[in-house]
C-alpha cells in the first residue's frame, strides 16, 4: 500500500507564544516548591507528559509504517523533532480565545505538527485522545512506583538498624495511653516496620495489575484501527500489540474509552496504605518525643528553630509534617473510588479534572513522607535514661498481673484477688500523681489476705521480675529481621 500525498498545513493563524509565567507571581501548588523530590516532580511535569505522548505517536507511526500506511520519512520526521517541545505553545493552541482548540490532545497535535511538518500530517492517525492519555498516565504511574519502591526499602533499612540496636532495650508499653506491660524499644520499631513491609508486599502484588488501555479507539472496540488497517495484512490486535511493546506497557483485554478507572483506586490504595503506615509511626513518635514521655527525639540540624517565641521548643516537625501530608491521602482514595464508580456507559469527563491534581500529588505526598521517615528513623535518638525512668515509675503496676497469676495458682478466688489488686493499684496511682514513689509492692506485702497465699519472697520476686516481663519480644525482633525484613531489603534491585 502506497501512502497518499498529503497537503501542507498553515499554522500562521497563531503567533509564537510568550514564555509561560509560572513563577511566584501566580498560584503554585506547595508541591511545586516545598514537598517531594525533584525526580518525582519531573515525572509528573507537563514536559514529561507531553514527551511521553509523543512517544505514543511515534510508536504508532512506526507500526503503521510496517503496515504501509505511512512513509519512513514521516516517521523519521516525528522522531527527529521529538525533543522540540513547547509546553507554552500547547497551552496557547488549547486556550487561545480565537483559534484555540479547547482540547489538550488536539492542541498538542497542532504544536507537534508545527515542528514536525512532514510527520505531523499523519500524527494521531486512527487514534482517539485516550489512546494517548490513558497509556501515558499508566506509564507515569509505573515510573512513579519505580521511584517510590526504593524509598520504601530505604525506610525499612533504617528501621532494621533501630530494631537491631534496641531489640533488648526494655521500655514501658502502653495501651489506651495508660501504662500496660513492659516491651522493648526494638519490638516497638518492629511493629511500625512490619506495617510498612506489608505495604511493600502489597505494592509488589498490585503493580502487575496496573495496565494501560491499549490502542482501542473511542469506545474500546478497535473499530478505527480495523478500518484503517483493512487490506494491509496487519490486524488491529497485532497493531495494538506492536505499539504497546514499543511503549513497554501491558494493556487490559477489555476497556472502554480509558483504562479501567478501578486501577486508579488500586493505585491510590497502595499510596494510602503507605500513608497510613507512616502516619501511625509519625503520630507515635510525637507521643514518644513529648515532654511527658521524652524517650526519643528527632534529628535536628544546627540552628533549627522550634518556635519564633519560645527558644526552648524542640517541636517534632518531621513527624508532624508526615502526618499533615499523609492525612489527605484517604480523600484521594475516595476520589479514585468515585472516579471509577461514576463512569457512565463508555465514559464521561467526570474522571478527568480532579485527577490532574490528586493523582500526582498523592505520589508526591508518599515520596516526601518516605524521605522524611527514612531521615528521621536513621537519625532518631533513643534516650535510654528516660526509658529507664519511665519503666521504673510504671512497671510496678504491671507486677500486679504477675501477682494475680500467682494468687490464682495458690488457690485464691480470682475475682477476690482481682478486686484487691485493683484497689491497691488505684491507691498507688494516686500516690504517684502526688509526686511520691510507687508503693504498690508495700501495699500488697501488708495485706494478710494476700500473704496467706503468697509469702514475701514470692511477692518481691514478682516486683523484681516485672522489669524483664517482656516474653519473647527480643526473639521476635531477631526472627522478624532474619526471616522478613533483611530478605526484603536484600532482594531490592
Amino acid at each position: 500500500m502506497i501512502p497518499p500525498e498529503r497537503p501542507k498545513r498553515d499554522f500562521s493563524l497563531l503567533p509564537a507564544p510568550e514564555t509561560l509565567q509560572v513563577g511566584f507571581e501566580t498560584y503554585l501548588s506547595p508541591f511545586t516548591y516545598r514537598y517531594g523530590s525533584d525526580e518525582m516532580k519531573r515525572i509528573w511535569s507537563q514536559k514529561n507528559m507531553w514527551l511521553k505522548a509523543r512517544d505514543v505517536w511515534i510508536a504508532t507511526a512506526e507500526v503503521q509504517h510496517e503496515a504501509g500506511l505511512v512513509t519512513a520519512e514521516e516517521v523519521a520526521d516525528l522522531k527527529r523533532h521529538r525533543e522540540e517541545l513547547s509546553v507554552e505553545r500547547v497551552f496557547q493552541w488549547e486556550r487561545d480565545p480565537d483559534v484555540g482548540t479547547g482540547h489538550d490532545i488536539q492542541a498538542a497535535i497542532k504544536e507537534y505538527s508545527e515542528v514536525a511538518q512532514l510527520g505531523g500530517r499523519i500524527l494521531h492517525y486512527g487514534l482517539t485522545s485516550e489512546d494517548v492519555l490513558s497509556n501515558v498516565e499508566m506509564s507515569l504511574i509505573h515510573e512513579s512506583f519505580g521511584l517510590i519502591r526504593p524509598k520504601l526499602v530505604g525506610t525499612l533499612d533504617a528501621f532494621s538498624g533501630q530494631i537491631e540496636k534496641h531489640k533488648g532495650l526494655i521500655c514501658m508499653g502502653y495501651t489506651h495511653l495508660q501504662a500496660a506491660e513492659p516491651t522493648t524499644m526494638g519490638y516497638r520499631f518492629a511493629k511500625y516496620a512490619q506495617e510498612l513491609l506489608l505495604t511493600l508486599q502489597y505494592l509488589d502484588v498490585m503493580q502487575p495489575f496496573l495496565k494501560g488501555k491499549g490502542i482501542r479507539g473511542p469506545v474500546g472496540t478497535s473499530a478505527s484501527s480495523s478500518d484503517i488497517l483493512k487490506d494491509t495484512g496487519m490486524s488491529a490486535r497485532e497493531h495494538e500489540q506492536k505499539i504497546m511493546e514499543k511503549l513497554h506497557l501491558d494493556s487490559v483485554l477489555v476497556s472502554d474509552q480509558t483504562y479501567p478507572r478501578t486501577l486508579l483506586f488500586y493505585t491510590e490504595s497502595v499510596l494510602a496504605a503507605i500513608g497510613q503506615a507512616l502516619h501511625h509511626y509519625a503520630l507515635n513518635l510525637q507521643v514518644l518525643q513529648s515532654t511527658f514521655v521524652g524517650e526519643v527525639s528527632e534529628p535536628r540540624r544546627k540552628g533549627q528553630t522550634g518556635s519564633s517565641a519560645m527558644p526552648h521548643k524542640q517541636n517534632p516537625i518531621h513527624s508532624e509534617n508526615i502526618d499533615a501530608l499523609t492525612e489527605t491521602l484517604p480523600g484521594s482514595l475516595f476520589s479514585a473510588w468515585m472516579g471509577g464508580a461514576f463512569v457512565t456507559l463508555e465514559r464521561t469527563l467526570r474522571d478527568s479534572a480532579g485527577k490532574r491534581s490528586w493523582l500526582p500529588e498523592s505520589f508526591l505526598i508518599a515520596d516526601e513522607a518516605l524521605m522524611r521517615a527514612e531521615r528521621v528513623t536513621r537519625g532518631l535518638k533513643v534516650h535510654e535514661n528516660a526509658v529507664e525512668t519511665n519503666l521504673k515509675k510504671f512497671a510496678p503496676f504491671s507486677a500486679s498481673e504477675i501477682v494475680l497469676q500467682k494468687l490464682i495458682e495458690a488457690g485464691m478466688d480470682r475475682v477476690d484477688a482481682h478486686e484487691l489488686l485493683v484497689a491497691y493499684s488505684e491507691k498507688a496511682l494516686e500516690h504517684t500523681r502526688e509526686g511520691r514513689p510507687n508503693f504498690l509492692r508495700d501495699l500488697i506485702l501488708g495485706d494478710e489476705k494476700i500473704t496467706t497465699y503468697l509469702d514475701d519472697g514470692a511477692i518481691r520476686e514478682a516486683f523484681y521480675n516485672v522489669y524483664k516481663h517482656t516474653g519473647d519480644a527480643e526473639e521476635r525482633c531477631e526472627r522478624f529481621l532474619a526471616e522478613q525484613l533483611y530478605p526484603a531489603i536484600q532482594a531490592a534491585p
